[in-house]
């Protein structure tokens, strides 16, 4: 075990005998979730028919329970969010020839898993199928197991029985506040020091509130369909924005849900909030099913098509996060086509015609821009040797694909767009000079160009949208098309 040093003070246990062995437990003090959601969660959304199959042992108790779910899917313990103070103490404990042993709720296939994994301990015991060990139970075996006595490290009310009969007392994350009642009753108690928490910008970074600017798209129909004067149109298609953009929140909730091991895997995802165990899964979970609800009965409360089509982006993104994301060349196909239905939705919602050279160029324009995404991240793996990227099913080899058909796609949004200027009647009727439309293609196909040309490079750190939002010659470009409208008009 060689974890990363936390800057945080981490704590010895020196004034123990060093004969006392450290009792660990797993759920919310080696790591900062609970085992049992994590693998509920992993079964639902990697097995859900092997899961299903799970429903009856549900019936015979918790400890059946966790048996069958260790059994349908055996959780990684790489991936797991461990607490890098207990890590610490553990080695600390370890190297001072104190005995360690991680005794937990969780089913005895994970506890081995973990001790395997990290090394360190000289033993694991967990739930066996018949026996939940927690609380008083697990209390009962350490009292046999360790009749000398021993120090535990634990979390919950759950582990007071624990804490009272043990030689001594680690208090970790939620069982800080048991401490002055402990110290009561004459217990020896140290401290893991709490890890500093942003609970709301924890929240509000987890809801992608930032990636709502991809919902404006949303307005683009009453730009171009010349009603943004009509107050009742932006009023209706600001609201829907609003219960659009808490469906959006919550697809992406699931999304990290259903991709836990490949964000902690990733160099940036894995400090993501639910990912490193900031946020429980599920407090994630009934968050989403929350906001799912709620944007719902917005959207059927401002049009029943509105609603259609939200039912449908959601369905398709579900279909995404659950499996079409790792399916190569597929996925930017549905990433193009949700972007598309957000122009849908402006259009429904106001009731205009749907325009087949509109809804065919964005699927192309952002096509393109998903696979400059992919293109930067097959690249990167190819450049580091890498053999697979995870959670993707992309090879690093397959950088010559992406990079052709990104091109491709890029190359005919721009001949979409000159089609339609060129043969669309409705263009020299909206328009008294429409000769300054032919600059947007333009610009568009420069921007392009730029973005492709730094994706190649490996110069495109982030999400194409996110990058134009904080590039100033994107927005000078943007500016030149805003402006050849004006002059369009």
């Amino acid at each position: 075990m060689n974890p990363r040093q936390n800057e945080m003070k981490v704590l010895d246990l020196d004034c123990f005998d060093r004969q006392l062995p450290l009792i660990c437990d797993l759920d919310g003090t080696l790591i900062k979730s609970d085992s049992l959601h994590e693998n509920l969660f992993d079964a639902f959304f990697h097995s859900p028919q092997q899961l299903i199959r799970t429903i009856p042992n549900w019936l015979k108790g918790r400890a059946a329970l966790k048996e069958a779910l260790a059994n349908v899917r055996s959780i990684e313990p790489e991936a797991l969010p461990y607490r890098e103070q207990m890590l610490e103490l553990i080695r600390r404990a370890k190297a001072a020839g104190r005995e360690t042993y991680l005794v937990t709720a969780a089913d005895q296939s994970i506890a081995n898993d973990i001790i395997s994994y990290l090394g360190g301990f000289d033993g694991a015991k967990g739930s066996d199928g018949s026996s939940n060990l927690r609380s008083r139970r697990k209390l009962q075996w350490l009292q046999e197991r360790f009749p000398e006595g021993f120090i535990y490290a634990g979390d919950s009310a759950a582990d007071l029985p624990i804490w009272e009969a043990a030689s001594g007392a680690v208090l970790v994350g939620n069982g800080v506040q048991f401490e002055s009642q402990l110290r009561e009753a004459g217990i020896e108690v140290r401290t893991v020091d709490p890890e500093k928490r942003h609970p709301v910008k924890d929240w509000v970074s987890e809801l992608r509130i930032h990636q709502w600017s991809k919902n404006v798209l949303i307005f683009v129909p009453l730009f171009l369909g010349r009603i943004i004067n009509d107050f009742h149109a932006v009023l209706k298609t600001a609201t829907g924005f609003l219960a659009f953009g808490l469906i959006v929140s919550a697809t992406y909730i699931i999304n990290d849900l259903s991709d836990l091991e490949a964000d902690r895997a990733h160099a940036t995802k894995r400090f993501r909030a639910i990912a490193a165990g900031r946020i429980s899964v599920i407090s994630g979970f009934l968050a989403s099913l929350l906001m799912l609800a709620a944007g719902i009965a917005m959207a059927l409360f401002l049009h029943p098509q509105f609603a259609l089509v939200v039912s449908v982006y959601l369905g398709l993104t579900l279909a995404y996060s659950f499996r079409l994301k790792r399916d190569a060349l597929l996925d930017v196909t549905v990433i193009g086509s949700l972007f598309t239905l957000r122009i849908v939705m402006g259009q429904v919602l106001n009731g205009l015609a749907l325009s087949p050279w509109l809804l065919s160029f964005s699927a192309m324009f952002f096509v393109s821009l998903a696979l400059a995404k992919r293109h930067v991240e097959t690249m990167r793996a190819c450049s580091q040797g890498k053999d697979i990227i995870r959670g993707r099913g992309y090879l690093p080899d397959d950088w010559p694909l992406t990079l052709g058909y990104g091109l491709a796609s890029a190359s005919t949004s721009i001949v979409i767009m000159l089609l339609f200027l060129a043969l669309e009647p409705r263009v020299t009727q909206l328009y008294h000079n429409p000769a300054w439309l032919y600059v947007a293609p333009l610009a568009v196909f420069i921007w392009l160009q730029r973005i492709w040309l730094l994706s190649h490079r490996m110069e495109l750190h982030e999400d194409p949208i996110f990058f134009a939002l904080n590039d100033k010659t994107s927005w000078f470009i943007g500016a030149i098309i805003a402006l050849a409208f004006v002059m369009a008009m």
